[in-house]
C-alpha cells in the first residue's frame, strides 16, 4: 500500500501552539486546587493523593515564579 506522505502535511506550522504559557499553568493550578478541595471534603481516604497534589502545587508555583522572573 503506497501512501502519499504529503497527504497529512499541515498548511502552516506554528511552534507556539504546543507552548504552555504562564496563564496555562495558572489555569491548571486552579483546576487542581478545586480537585484538592473535593478530595479533602470527600469521605474516602485520599491522604496520599492529597500529599502528592500539595507537592505538585509547590513545583507548579516554582515553575510559574520562574516564568515571571525570566
Amino acid at each position: 500500500m503506497i501512501q502519499n506522505r504529503h497527504l497529512y502535511k499541515s498548511v502552516s506550522y506554528d511552534r507556539k501552539k504546543g507552548v504552555l504559557t504562564r496563564d496555562d499553568f495558572i489555569y491548571m493550578r486552579d483546576l487542581l486546587e478545586s480537585v484538592l478541595v473535593q478530595m479533602q471534603e470527600s469521605d474516602l481516604d485520599h491522604d496520599e493523593e492529597i500529599t502528592k497534589l500539595k507537592i505538585l502545587f509547590i513545583r507548579l508555583d516554582h515553575h510559574i515564579a520562574r516564568q515571571i522572573s525570566a
